[in-house]
């Protein structure tokens, strides 16, 4: 069954709002109808909004729950780095946030830890070295090299950081502040 909601489009591509009708089916946009007459008063609709960077588990709940509460305010996905679970759990973790976020239509952009655990000076659950990561970068779920917290070590060109940084760009997974990923 069609169902059919008209109001302003706002087309983020296009810089600009106009009068039209969008056509669903089962929950997806089928069209986007052009009306030439101005719709005053009517709703605004417009694309589902991204986190770009989060910490899904930071909110203390897992990626199912988290996206109930987020797409009650327009977000539909989230460029996540689940660094904090992984310090704690290691590849178990990430495993679990991935497999939890499968099971919403959420859609979650995983990023791999870089820094597991942050720094030579903390202690964590769990070690991810750049032999794990070599391995880990190359997953089709994991699109991205998450942020490097450990600059000390980018600055002084630590063997292991520096081993993170170069597979990664190797997989062509690093993130924004590189070269775009392929996933």
């Amino acid at each position: 069954m069609e169902t059919s909601f008209t109001g302003n489009i706002v087309d983020i591509a296009g810089r600009r709002t106009y009068p039209g009708t969008i056509i669903c089916k089962e929950g997806k946009i089928l069209e986007i109808r052009e009306l030439g007459e101005a719709c005053e008063g009517a709703p605004y609709y417009l694309p589902g909004l991204t986190d770009a960077h989060v910490h899904i588990e930071s909110s203390m709940m897992t990626p199912v729950n988290f996206a109930k509460v987020a797409v009650t305010h327009g977000v539909v996905g989230a460029v996540s780095d689940p660094h904090e679970i992984v310090n704690v759990l290691g590849t178990e973790g990430l495993d679990f946030m991935i497999r939890n976020a499968g099971c919403t239509r959420f859609n979650v952009c995983w990023g791999l830890p870089s820094c597991v655990p942050s720094s030579c000076m903390e202690s964590a659950g769990a070690k991810i070295d750049a032999a794990e990561t070599a391995e880990l970068i190359r997953r089709k779920d994991i699109s991205y090299l998450s942020e490097m917290m450990n600059y000390p070590g980018v600055i002084g060109r630590d063997a292991e950081v520096m081993g993170k940084i170069a597979v990664a760009r190797e997989a062509g997974k690093v993130n924004r502040q590189g070269t775009a990923h392929k996933n």
